[in-house]
């Protein structure tokens, strides 16, 4: 197995590290959906049924969510500790009594952290680090902390 990157040049003209080269991780192919998932899964001498796995993880997915917004954080062992973080703006309120959520919270959003065989130390360990061939295009650019990628490019 590999995580495979493409080089990319630091542009940012307000950087320190201007000029210098980089490594980016690219996904490789779509991304997986949970009903693609399942099917992974099913094919792994277990027992259970791509339908009966996809429920199962569907029935999670929401779960987490709803604990999550109860304010409880979830752990799967192994894989990651998922809670919610909140994002306040970047000037603040000047006192305490001035706090507003409506003024000053610019968003919610899902927490992460990596657990057992997902940790930095441990994906380390175990990945293959490969650069991607110039000519390789079915791959997705996800930037860490992106989110999003473009499709079939990069930079």
């Amino acid at each position: 197995m590999s995580v495979f990157y493409r080089k990319y040049q630091n542009k940012n003209l307000n950087n320190l590290a201007y000029g210098k080269w980089f490594a980016r991780a690219v996904t490789i192919g779509k991304t997986i959906n949970v009903d693609e998932l399942a099917k992974h899964m099913s094919e792994h001498n277990t027992p259970y049924s791509k339908g009966a796995i996809k429920g199962v993880l569907t029935d999670m997915i929401g779960c987490i969510r709803e604990l999550m917004l109860e304010g409880k954080a979830v752990k799967l062992e192994g894989l990651a500790i998922f809670s919610v973080g909140i994002r306040t703006k970047k000037n603040g309120a000047p006192t305490s009594a001035d706090f507003s959520t409506t003024k000053h919270i610019d968003s919610v959003y899902m927490r992460a952290r990596a657990t057992g065989e997902f940790t930095r130390s441990e994906l380390t360990k175990a990945g293959n680090v490969t650069e991607l061939p110039k000519n390789f295009t079915d791959y997705t650019d996800e930037p860490e902390g992106n989110g999003g990628g473009s499709q079939n490019g990069g930079n």
